[in-house]
């Protein structure tokens, strides 16, 4: 009588030919295979190494560009007019030349908007805002250039256009900025031409209709200004 076979014994065949068939596949592909690991390591290896030499940049640009600012900050602190060519401007073109397209670069050439803004440069100051607009469509970095773009055209003579557009943005049908930032520099635009019932109405707006907005304190000083 032939000797009886379990279950067990079955799964355990099936699992040593198993094995066996792997063992006889790899031997055979063994090149393949390996050339495919080296690949996956090598890929490995390049994005890590890349995600390092990414920080390191972002670190240096972020340093770079702290040094610049407070540079910047400090000669306004002291009420002295930024120089072509001095320390804060050569540090924020350092930025920009070395960190091309990078945020830290577009946050230089805002800063470098100001000081040619301060010189007098309007064009040079207008050609750098524009550069960072186009490049930060819906940002907080878009929304800064655009509105000291604004105020460029404002003190260039454009009083009425940029009123214009930043009456749009109120409604919404113009995105560049949002409704409550539209509403303030409706209010300081009238304040600059001195238009103060105008401006009255802007920033008690602002006030009433965006209680959370971080411009509603400066509006609510502004009222108590007007009077």
């Amino acid at each position: 009588m032939g000797r009886r076979i379990t279950r067990k014994q079955l799964k355990q065949d099936e699992f040593v030919s198993t094995v066996d068939t792997v063992i006889q596949w790899g031997t055979g592909y063994w090149r393949p295979i390996a050339a495919g690991l080296a690949v996956l390591s090598a890929i490995v290896l390049l994005w890590w190494l890349g995600s390092r030499w990414s920080a390191s940049r972002t670190d240096q640009a972020s340093y770079l560009l702290y040094e610049a600012v407070t540079e910047y900050e400090e000669q306004l602190a002291s009420g002295i007019v930024p120089a072509e060519g001095d320390d804060a401007e050569s540090r924020l073109r350092e930025v920009v030349d070395r960190y091309g397209r990078s945020e830290q670069a577009d946050i230089a050439r805002v800063y470098l908007a100001k000081e040619h803004v301060e010189r007098g440069e309007t064009e040079a100051a207008r050609d750098l805002l524009v550069e960072v607009i186009d490049r930060h469509s819906d940002d907080a970095l878009a929304r800064l250039a655009t509105l000291d773009l604004m105020h460029l055209r404002v003190a260039s003579g454009e009083h009425a256009e940029v009123a214009q557009e930043l009456e749009a943005m109120v409604t919404g049908s113009d995105r560049r900025l949002p409704p409550d930032t539209a509403l303030y520099g409706l209010g300081e635009l009238y304040v600059a031409q001195r238009d103060t019932d105008q401006a009255r109405v802007y920033f008690q707006k602002l006030v009433d209709e965006f209680p959370t907005s971080p411009y509603v304190s400066r509006a609510r000083q502004r009222l108590a200004e007007l009077g």
